[in-house]
């Protein structure tokens, strides 16, 4: 007889999070047995005490379902906003486990590996990436580069910062068995369907023009920030005190206003916004994954394409369908999204999108 095993999945709760217990239990009435916590859980906004506040709220939710959890960090959290609150939680509850000390599990023919943090910080210190340093606790003071043990913590000034690096090739040890893998990111791998895959964003890219320094007759532009599409643009421009182009307006356009902006306040170099929308998974992932021969993988991080999932090609996959390939993008839980995986125990997987009532 097949064995089916339920996961729950919530990530990005960046406004409410007393819409957890609201999601937990949601999730516990259509017999989920375990919980992913999928990123994006820290406030990084106010003090200290509220960010560590925001996030031992969820965790104590989290703590008394008595579901077994695997919490990570995504693109929000902060080392001592963080990692004392999850340490905490994961002494007091033994059904919270922190993905940070634990690579992967093996549960009923399968295998969860798990790549914390994120390749995009939003003020968050968990990095995700394919650099040249291997995982572990650094401290940057604007020259060099220095190893810091899993306690150590320090007081930043300008120019300096802290994080914990999370190398992607550290899977390549943990799958031996691609067929049985599933992977758990924050950070989808890139696609190619602009309309339908799991990591399309659309959003306000910030842009600063300014003369390429490679040949100083020609100007380009650095991309500084990311900014919700569902903020009004006059937002945008009051907030920021510039202009704002639309999806519409080409390069030229956008660079030749620029450049009248530039000229009018007498200054190097000018900030803009300008709407995009896009594919913006991670290349790298995808290649390790393609290298690997993973083709079942979990994610969040982009708010746009929040319960769409796809398989290896960018196809989209049909809910409750089993298969060999999914890349699902369970939701942001601030929209009232949660998610669920089934895995049978030959590995196939499908998945289940719930939308949660009355969430904000």
């Amino acid at each position: 007889m097949t064995k089916n095993t339920k996961y729950g999945i919530i990530s990005d709760i960046h406004e409410n999070p007393r819409v957890v217990p609201l999601a937990i239990g949601t999730l516990k009435s259509k017999g989920v047995e375990k919980l992913l916590v999928n990123g994006d859980i820290g406030g990084n906004k106010g003090t200290l005490q509220d960010s560590q506040n925001y996030t031992a709220f969820i965790l104590n939710e989290i703590g008394k379902s008595g579901l077994e959890s695997f919490v990570m960090p995504g693109s929000h959290e902060t080392l001592v906003g963080y990692a004392p609150v999850i340490d905490h939680f994961a002494g007091k509850y033994d059904n919270i486990f922190d993905v940070q000390k634990i690579s992967h599990v093996e549960n009923n023919g399968h295998k969860l590996v798990f790549l914390p943090g994120s390749d995009f910080l939003c003020g968050g210190e968990y990095e995700l990436g394919n650099g040249n340093i291997p995982s572990g606790k650094y401290f940057y003071d604007g020259e060099k580069l220095f190893n810091l043990e899993p306690e150590q913590y320090v007081q930043l000034k300008e120019g300096q910062r802290q994080f914990q690096y999370a190398n992607i090739n550290d899977i390549k040890k943990l799958v031996a068995e691609p067929e049985k893998t599933i992977v758990v990111s924050h950070v989808p791998r890139k696609f190619h369907n602009i309309d339908e895959a799991v990591d399309v964003a659309h959003f306000y890219q910030g842009r600063a023009y300014h003369r390429d320094i490679d040949d100083m007759s020609k100007w380009t532009y650095t991309e500084l920030s990311v900014c919700p599409i569902s903020v009004p643009k006059e937002v945008v421009e009051r907030q920021n005190s510039t202009k704002v182009f639309g999806i519409d307006k080409s390069e030229n356009h956008i660079l030749k206003e620029t450049l009248k902006l530039i000229e009018k306040e007498d200054v190097e170099r000018w900030q803009v916004f300008v709407e995009a929308k896009e594919n913006r998974g991670n290349g790298d992932l995808k290649n390790l994954y393609e290298d690997l021969g993973i083709t079942k993988a979990i994610s969040a991080h982009f708010h746009e394409s929040g319960h769409r999932a796809n398989n290896n090609l960018g196809n989209p996959v049909k809910e409750n369908t089993f298969t060999n390939s999914l890349f699902y993008n369970s939701g942001c839980l601030d929209n009232g999204q949660a998610g669920i995986l089934t895995i049978r125990d030959d590995a196939q997987v499908s998945y289940e999108n719930v939308k949660l009532q009355n969430s904000k």
